[in-house]
């Protein structure tokens, strides 16, 4: 029996994580974005900056239970891959074992897959009109702050599954492909 997948896409605002997931959702696969409970809130409520901290701890909280439920409620499918989206801060101690624990308990591969790109190809890939209507980060000059804060440097972890892939001078469906090959070997 093919083994469950837990496929962890990661990497700074812009990269594509996104886009690669959702077309391995289409594919086969059940795709949560690191956007999900943040989406559904900022429409409801404003949070005010000297709150963002606390906003986001809570949003955390929100997402253990819900791996929690799903880990409860395990679907009993032959084969399921869930495609988690992570910014390089979801990708950190704690947080990143608990991904790790959540692949560990339904008995899946964890694949950790790092999506890299320069900072000048990821300020001209943040102003489209979809990221706009989003609301993610689409202001170039904001993209370029945010790299240089948190995203110059990637966490460094070693996994046995992990794959890098700088997608600077990659199309979407190059990226894509280099992804797939790769999930194949855990078929």
């Amino acid at each position: 029996m093919r083994k469950n997948q837990v496929v962890m896409i990661y990497g700074a605002p812009a990269c594509g994580k996104y886009t690669m997931a959702k077309r391995l959702s289409e594919e086969k696969g059940f795709l949560l974005d690191n956007h999900f409970f943040h989406d559904m809130f900022k429409e409801l409520i404003e949070v005010p900056d000297d709150k963002k901290d606390e906003y986001f701890e809570d949003l955390g909280k929100m997402k253990e239970s819900f791996w929690e439920i799903i880990k409860r409620f395990y679907p009993k499918k032959e084969f399921v891959r869930y495609i988690i989206t992570s910014c390089f801060t979801d990708c950190e101690g704690d947080k990143l074992l608990k991904k790790q624990a959540f692949a560990a308990s339904l008995n899946a591969d964890f694949i950790p897959i790092e999506l890299k790109a320069d900072v000048e190809v990821l300020k001209k890939r943040c102003s489209t009109e979809y990221r706009k209507w989003r609301k993610k980060i689409s202001n170039p000059e904001k993209i370029e702050r945010v790299f240089k804060e948190h995203f110059s440097q990637s966490p460094e972890f070693e996994h046995e599954n992990k794959i890098v892939i700088d997608t600077s001078d990659l199309s979407e469906d190059e990226t894509f492909e280099i992804i797939k090959n790769h999930l194949k070997k855990f078929d």
